[in-house]
């Protein structure tokens, strides 16, 4: 399985510059941020309508 993910990496390597790796990395990494800010933010809001 770890084979496998080595070969798509490498794939996304090749097709891709240095920059352009670092640029799609970052915003992935912003987009998993807000993922996870959104769903703190959705527990927060339903646990103090519960509390209530």
């Amino acid at each position: 399985m770890i084979f496998f993910f080595k070969q798509i990496r490498d794939i996304f390597a090749q097709s891709h510059t240095t920059s352009q790796q670092v640029r799609l990395s970052r915003r992935a990494f912003f987009q998993l941020l807000g993922y996870l800010g959104s769903c703190v933010v959705i527990s927060l809001i339903a646990q103090s309508k519960y509390i209530e």
